[in-house]
């Protein structure tokens, strides 16, 4: 069977991420390859009402790609209980070619190993280097059980989500020939042994949504990226290896994936269909962000036919479900679509809403500044954002929290009361971080 390949969209996944990676996944599928897709955080409840709406699971929680002992360890071998005699362990072992057994009970919980060095120790210890002659005292020898034979205590084992890295470490220090893999319960798993660190494998990705690694899941510094999808500013992802790029100015990801069903001359399944119109209406905001372009229009009305929905009225729909600002915990709000941006030396955090008015706004608001401030403290942040993005009135209420002078300098207005109002301001990739950014390079 092949290698799993992991389609991953960024942390504090928003729609336009969950639906690229469950499509993009589906769409490998199609062509062969053994793509799953993944999410690196909790559902948020506008892509909880697409994915209910069209009936699919959410992906599964990756949460993180370190390589582990289940990625390396082999699962075909080959055990033995305590009554099992030296004779019969000597065969398999022979017959096998296996220098470890493990010695298991009946529910294949690990009771102790034998190795053919301990094996053979014991027959020239009771055999002795004479001759021996007659056949009983041999038989009698061969006859033993492996419990009087198997090493019982001090056994250097692993679970199999121990990390590599820590694995190298015991090797080193312990230096045996095969290491028992047993779960929680003590039960057998596998065998790994040094030279199996050699055979490792990376874990495979495929980025879709981001190509930052402060957005992107832990441990991607030791996996292998295959190939990037995304519709944002060029970050710093880094590969060892030559990888497909494909990063358009549109205003979401699942456009892209749409144009590339296209390309490779697949229809997508109707929740598929529904999954991608949904990513484009959410990152264009109802079509109405700058961020917005003729393609994404013109993919959404190609796909509407085949999800079987109005564009307009489930758009609403959608963003109705998750912009209810006064039922929701200030923390969700703000880690909803919260990234992190490296603007020269300032760390700056910007989080986004869309919301159909910003009813509650009132009764949140000095939570919310609350929670903000309690970030810049604690993670170092320079500078935290939060967009209420009102799409009735289209335009955005930004939250400020730490330096103030920065947002006053980049948007030409005075922060009142932890805040203030940007009309026409929609898109955090497109009005937000480039006027910040600009500041950077000016100062």
């Amino acid at each position: 069977m092949e290698r799993k390949i992991w389609v991953l969209g960024h942390r504090n996944p928003d729609t336009d991420s969950i639906c690229s990676a469950i499509a993009y996944a589906a769409l490998k599928q199609k062509l062969g390859e053994e793509a799953a897709p993944g999410r690196l955080g909790a559902i948020n409840r506008e892509t909880e009402y697409v994915l209910d709406y069209f009936g699919v699971e959410a992906p599964s929680l990756v949460a993180d790609v370190y390589p582990r002992v289940s990625d390396m360890m082999r699962r075909d071998v080959y055990s033995c209980s305590q009554e099992t005699t030296l004779q019969e362990a000597g065969r398999l072992m022979r017959d096998k070619g296996v220098k470890t057994l493990p010695v298991v009970d009946g529910e294949q919980r690990l009771q102790g190993l034998l190795t053919t060095g301990d094996l053979a120790h014991y027959l020239l210890m009771e055999l002795g280097l004479e001759q021996v002659t007659g056949g009983s005292r041999t038989q009698e020898i061969l006859n033993t059980p492996v419990s009087a034979l198997m090493k019982t205590e001090n056994i250097v084992y692993f679970q199999d989500d121990d990390l590599v890295d820590q694995v190298k470490k015991v090797m080193l220090e312990t230096r045996y020939r095969n290491y028992p893999v047993v779960d929680e319960h003590y039960r057998l798993l596998g065998m790994v042994a040094r030279y199996d660190l050699l055979g490792l494998k990376r874990k495979q990705l495929i980025l879709v949504d981001h190509n930052e690694r402060s957005q992107s899941v832990a441990g991607i510094e030791q996996a292998e990226i295959l190939e990037i999808i995304d519709h944002h500013r060029l970050g710093d992802v880094q590969t060892g290896e030559p990888l497909f790029f494909r990063c358009e100015p549109v205003g979401s990801s699942c456009t892209i994936i749409g144009y590339i069903y296209q390309e490779q001359k697949v229809e997508p399944s109707p929740q598929i269909a529904g999954l991608l119109c949904a990513g484009i209406l959410s990152d264009t905001v109802l079509f109405k962000s700058p961020t917005c372009t003729s393609r994404d229009r013109q993919m959404a009305e190609m796909l509407k036919l085949r999800a079987g929905i109005e564009l307009e009225a489930f758009g609403r729909e959608m963003f109705r479900s998750g912009s209810s600002l006064a039922e929701r915990p200030v923390r969700e709000i703000l880690q909803d679509d919260f990234k992190e941006f490296r603007l020269g030396d300032l760390k700056i955090g910007v989080g986004q809403v869309e919301t159909l008015g910003i009813e509650g706004f009132i009764d949140v608001k000095g939570s919310l500044l609350d929670e903000m401030n309690r970030l810049v403290q604690e993670q170092g942040y320079d500078l935290v954002l939060m967009m209420l993005t009102d799409i009735i009135r289209e335009g955005t209420e930004l939250l400020v929290a730490g330096e103030n002078k920065i947002v006053e300098q980049a948007f030409g207005k005075k922060v009142r009361e932890g805040s203030l109002f940007l009309p026409g301001v929609m898109s955090r990739k497109k009005q937000i971080i480039p006027q910040l950014a600009r500041l950077v390079v000016l100062t």
